[in-house]
């Protein structure tokens, strides 16, 4: 009789071990999920890009980004990658969250390349199959105004950047943003033939972008205000009156940073 109270006792918590791991694992499923509902874009439409990085690490085990643009963009300037605002905002990014822990941003910047040639297939290529969830695209008008690409054609290497990307990749969230401020032209007169500043690039292509309803970052009016509020010069930003140093790129990532964090509103929901 003792045998069978024994036997009894040992099945009661074998049933009470695997209905209590059950609920564990049932709990830990539950909070997964509401972990990935919090920034699902179908419940915030209006969800900022680092939340939406978040979201896709968190579905599909990683979160793919990619930028592409002049030298500017590949870093040219910086002691080092890490120094760039590529480096720094991937950095900040996998602070951010767990999910980004080992988060990488791809480097598609050209010395050189105006908006223009961004559309080379060189370029494009790379960038379509690795399908990110944001693309950053720099709109290279400093090279536009050296080399003398007219407003039209700028505006018309924008509009096949955008429907590009945006048709090979439709869930890609892509962001426009302008280069950073210079002090002077080494590269060419301040006027170009067209009788246009590269100030005039930012400008037009600024009020350009905007009008299609496209995500913009003003790089260039964000890091002129922030040198102001701190009285950094612009000089001491760069290495050589164009290409930013380290504390330029610092400037840059730091007035990038925030942008990422907060809401964007009317970002299309991935399908």
């Amino acid at each position: 009789m003792n045998r069978w109270k024994w036997l009894i006792w040992i099945a009661a918590g074998a049933l009470l071990f695997f209905y209590t791991r059950n609920d564990t694992h049932q709990d830990q499923v539950s909070a997964n999920e509401s972990s990935i509902k919090s920034f699902d874009p179908k419940y915030n439409p209006n969800q900022s890009l680092a939340d939406y990085l978040i979201f896709r690490a968190m579905l599909s085990g990683e979160a793919k980004m990619a930028v592409t643009g002049s030298s500017v963009t590949r870093g040219t300037g910086s002691t080092n990658q890490n120094k760039t605002w590529r480096g720094q905002i991937e950095v900040n990014l996998r602070n951010s969250n767990p999910a980004l822990e080992t988060f990488t941003i791809s480097n598609h910047g050209y010395s050189g390349y105006t908006s223009v040639r961004l559309l080379e297939d060189h370029v494009t290529a790379p960038i379509v199959k690795e399908q990110p969830d944001v693309l950053f695209i720099e709109t290279s008008v400093i090279n536009n105004h050296n080399k003398n690409v007219s407003l039209e054609d700028t505006f018309n290497s924008l509009d096949s950047l955008y429907q590009l990307y945006s048709q090979a990749s439709p869930n890609t969230r892509i962001v426009f943003l302008s280069p950073n401020p210079c002090t002077t032209n080494k590269f060419g007169p301040p006027l170009n033939q067209f009788g246009l500043k590269f100030t005039d690039y930012v400008d037009e292509t600024s009020a350009y972008i905007k009008k299609q309803g496209w995500t913009y970052f003003d790089t260039h009016g964000a890091m002129l205000y922030n040198m102001s509020s701190k009285n950094i010069s612009l000089p001491s930003t760069l290495k050589d009156g164009i290409h930013p140093n380290d504390r330029g790129y610092k400037v840059w990532a730091d007035v990038l940073w925030p942008f990422l964090k907060q809401q964007q509103g009317a970002l299309p929901n991935p399908m």
